[in-house]
C-alpha cells in the first residue's frame, strides 16, 4: 500500500549567485558552495547571523577533506528558544558537492544546556586571540570555516583542518550536536525519518480518516497500485480511488522497513497493514516508495499492498 528522479543539486551556481551578494565571500573556497545553500541575510559583504529576535549564533561549515559527508550547521540562540539547522552535503571538496535531501534544513530544539556548552565555547573562542586562519590542510580529517556571533560582534575563523584548539573544540561540539557526521550516521538518520514520516502517514489515516492521509501523502505523480486493477495515476486519481472507503471502516499499518538513496532523495517503506470493513479483517503487507520534494518533504509515488493470510 501506499521514485527514482534525482534531487541531487549542483551548488556551483548558487555559490556564483551568494559571492555576487556577499554571502559567501570571506569563507575559503571549498565552503562557498555549501554556504550558498543556507540562505541569511548580508550586510557589508558578510553573513549577517544576528537579527530577527536572533542574539547569538555559531554557524559551521565542515567537509571531510577526502570527502564524504559534508555539513552546514546553524544554532541560532533567541531569548526564549534555540534552534539548529542542519544541511548534509555528500562529495569531494575538489569534485563539488551535492545536496543530500530537500532544499529545507533538518531542524531541532537545542536544550538550554546544550546551547550554554556551545555558548562557552564560542566565548572561549572569541576571547582566545588565535587567528582566523591557521594550518595546512590535513591528508584525513575534517576541514571547517566557523562564524560566531555574539554581542553585536561577528568573527569568522578558518581551519585547514580540524584540531584541539579552540575553534577545533566549537566546531567538533556542534558537529556531534548536530549528527550525520559520517555516511553510516547519514543511512541512520534517513531511515529513522522515513520510517518516521510512514508512522505519521498512518497516524493521519486514523485521526484524519484514510482519504485524507492517502490524498495528503501523494506525490502529484502518484501512483496506487491495486489487484486486479490498472493502477491510479496522479494524485487526483489517488484521492479518488481511496474516496470511495466505506464510513466507519479501519485502515492501520506500521512499517518494519526503510531504506534511502544515497543522494537522499528517494526510498522505499514495507510492513504490515490491517483493514477492518463491517467487521470483516483482513490482514495485507504493502511496499511504498517515497521521493523527497525540494522543501524536504516525503511523499509517495507508489504504493501497492496485498493480502497476508
Amino acid at each position: 500500500m501506499r521514485g527514482f528522479t534525482s534531487l541531487a543539486v549542483a551548488l556551483a551556481a548558487l555559490a556564483g549567485a551568494a559571492l555576487a551578494q556577499g554571502t559567501a565571500g570571506r569563507a575559503p573556497p571549498w565552503a562557498q558552495t555549501l554556504i550558498a545553500s543556507d540562505i541569511v541575510a548580508t550586510t557589508g559583504g558578510r553573513a549577517r547571523l544576528l537579527g530577527d529576535g536572533i542574539d547569538f549564533a555559531v554557524r559551521v561549515t565542515i567537509a571531510p577533506v577526502q570527502g564524504g559527508v559534508a555539513r552546514v550547521i546553524r544554532l541560532d540562540g533567541r531569548a526564549d528558544s534555540t534552534s539548529l539547522a542542519l544541511r548534509r552535503f555528500t562529495g569531494h571538496p575538489t569534485a563539488g558537492w551535492w545536496l543530500w535531501g530537500g532544499d529545507t534544513p533538518v531542524t531541532r530544539t537545542v536544550t538550554p544546556a546544550q546551547r550554554a556548552q556551545i555558548e562557552r565555547l564560542a566565548r572561549t573562542a572569541l576571547s582566545s586571540g588565535g587567528v582566523g586562519d591557521v594550518g595546512e590542510t590535513c591528508r584525513a580529517g575534517e576541514q571547517a570555516y566557523v562564524e560566531i556571533a555574539r554581542e553585536g560582534r561577528q568573527v569568522a575563523f578558518t581551519r585547514a583542518c580540524v584540531g584541539n584548539d579552540q575553534i577545533g573544540a566549537l566546531a567538533r561540539a556542534l558537529s556531534d550536536l548536530a549528527g550525520s557526521r559520517t555516511e553510516e550516521e547519514l543511512q541512520v538518520a534517513a531511515r529513522e525519518e522515513l520510517l518516521a514520516v510512514d508512522r505519521a502517514f498512518a497516524a493521519m489515516a486514523q485521526a484524519q480518516g484514510v482519504p485524507a492521509a492517502f490524498a495528503h501523502f501523494a506525490a502529484e505523480d502518484a501512483h496506487q497500485f491495486a489487484p486486479g486493477r490498472d493502477p491510479a495515476r496522479g494524485r487526483e486519481a489517488v484521492a479518488a480511488f481511496w474516496s470511495g472507503w466505506p464510513a466507519g471502516a479501519t485502515l492501520e499499518w506500521a512499517p518494519d522497513y526503510a531504506q534511502v538513496s544515497e543522494r537522499g532523495d528517494m526510498g522505499w517503506t514495507w510492513g504490515r497493514g490491517v483493514a477492518i470493513v463491517n467487521g470483516a479483517r483482513t490482514n495485507s503487507r504493502y511496499v511504498t516508495i517515497w521521493r523527497r520534494n525540494y522543501e524536504g518533504e516525503w511523499r509517495f509515488v507508489a504504493d501497492i499492498g496485498n493480502e497476508d493470510p
